[in-house]
């Protein structure tokens, strides 16, 4: 076996995890005594993070092409950079193989291992390990660097984004940003099919994206650190502080991050705490899943235990079958060549990205503001779970829209765009375009309405689109979405 799958990984979580954290030499209490700044997190410095999080706002800002070329394969590639906190970010991105203008296609934003930066050609590597079934052929590669790193390519670059280096912290808001940036400038990207892969502090990076991100659908962990505190990253740290080690790797992100600027005094203690707090995964677990782990475990750069224990948190939630994906690689190290047989796995996990919500229908006509209006979800497509919000993006602000419903879907000009939803489509709800161009209405699956129900059934796929006022786009006072099919599940 090259593998343990997911039903023996948890069964066997707790014991492998305290093997594992048993093996790691004790920490030395240094004269700062850094025990106390690990800890475990109280449920007030858990909330603290979260509302430092809420607090942060997403930057649309600054869109400049700033390179095209062919990368390998010969696939279309854009550098572009946006603004994010005023700092100009860079990033790649990869056009699928099958690309259609006007059509929706999924993404795949590929979060980079390592503390300097990636490379374009970075995309080909994890794509080499795939099978083709769909992510090469029709998924977007999106791929940011993160700030005060550089962008490299083939083509053109380097390109190195402005500000401090904060692994697995602002990161997030960089990548946050710059999705937030390509959906306004890259209408053919589907909001409703964003999936994150990570590996190493990229996966650390991916996985607080999820959670902090309802946009992303899916996640994929390759070996990346999950808690800060385990005891081999508080040896690390300490060999840093006692024996004057070098600081590299895991090693390098928590005495960077909280060890250094608290002994030096630059944080205080409290702050030391959450800086590594919110740079750990396992702590946050809502919105986590779906998720795919993977971790070889001979690894002695970020140590399988990190893995071991979010899977035993997560499998602690009672989450649904396939929520949460794991496989573990006896002979398995820190790198994507040793995990064989991991492309198959990651690329069919993402590829049923494809079976749930997704956007359709276009060509699709920018309202008077220049923006396409783009269809989006929150919630799932469960009747059981009942929570489908459906979402539009990019909508004029200030203006008043109309959902409507079918059992098919259709594509012909109407007023200054296109009807996407077939005969016999019903008036769901209305209701006015937010401040940011966001527009809302749940979506009751388990309706008592006849109409509604012959619908919204088990089996069934239901189109959504929104109708908006768009005065003085010549064509007519109204325009459209672009529809969200939704297969409905149990």
């Amino acid at each position: 076996m090259s593998l343990i799958p997911l039903h023996r990984a948890i069964r066997f979580a707790l014991p492998l995890g305290l093997a594992l954290m048993a093996s790691q030499s004790a920490v030395q209490a240094s004269p700062q005594s850094l025990f106390r700044l690990f800890v475990p997190p109280t449920p007030d410095e858990i909330q603290a993070v979260g509302d430092d999080w809420a607090s942060r706002s997403i930057d649309i800002d600054g869109f400049q092409l700033e390179a095209t070329g062919l990368g390998p394969s010969n696939a279309e590639v854009h550098i572009i950079s946006h603004l994010s906190e005023g700092e100009r970010h860079y990033a790649a991105v990869r056009f699928p193989q099958n690309y259609e203008p006007g059509q929706p296609h999924a993404a795949l934003i590929l979060c980079h291992g390592g503390l300097v930066g990636v490379s374009v050609e970075e995309a080909s590597n994890l794509l080499s390990t795939f099978p083709g079934t769909c992510v090469d052929d029709d998924y977007f590669i999106l791929m940011p660097s993160f700030r005060g790193e550089t962008l490299t390519s083939s083509f053109a670059g380097p390109f190195v984004s402005g500000g401090t280096p904060s692994y697995a912290d602002r990161d997030v808001d960089d990548v946050r940003s710059m999705l937030s940036t390509l959906l306004v400038e890259y209408p053919d990207i589907d909001d409703a099919r964003v999936a994150a892969w990570g590996i190493s502090r990229g996966a650390a990076t991916a996985m607080l994206l999820k959670v902090r991100d309802p946009r992303i659908r899916r996640v994929v962990n390759m070996f990346g650190f999950t808690d800060l505190s385990l005891p081999s990253v508080q040896a690390e740290a300490a060999n840093i502080v006692n024996n004057g080690a070098p600081p590299e790797g895991i090693g390098r992100v928590i005495y960077e991050t909280a060890v250094e600027p608290w002994l030096s005094g630059a944080l205080s203690l409290e702050e030391a705490r959450l800086s590594w707090i919110r740079r750990s995964p396992a702590w946050f677990l809502d919105g986590l899943a779906p998720i795919q782990v993977h971790h070889g475990l001979q690894d002695l750069s970020v140590e399988p235990a990190h893995s071991v224990l979010l899977l035993d948190r997560l499998s602690a939630l009672g989450l649904p079958v396939g929520e949460v994906e794991a496989f573990l690689y006896p002979n398995g190290s820190h790198g994507l060549s040793s995990l064989i047989g991991q492309g198959p796995r990651v690329e069919g996990f993402l590829c049923n990205m494809q079976l749930g919500p997704s956007g359709y229908c276009g060509p699709m006509t920018a309202s008077v503001s220049g923006r396409i209006a783009t269809a989006d979800y929150r919630g799932s497509a469960s009747v059981y779970q009942n929570n489908l919000t459906f979402v539009v993006n990019n909508a004029p602000v200030g203006t008043a829209g109309m959902v409507f419903l079918s059992s098919s879907p259709a594509y012909f000009p109407s007023g200054g765009g296109f009807v996407c939803v077939g005969s016999g489509a019903l008036r769901v709800g209305f209701g006015a375009v937010g401040p940011s161009g966001l527009f809302e209405l749940p979506i009751e699956l388990r309706t008592q309405n006849p109409a509604f129900a012959s619908i919204l059934r088990v089996g069934a796929s239901a189109y959504l689109q929104l109708v908006y006022r768009d005065i003085g786009n010549g064509s007519g006072n109204w325009n459209f979405s672009n529809g969200l099919s939704v297969p409905i599940i149990p």
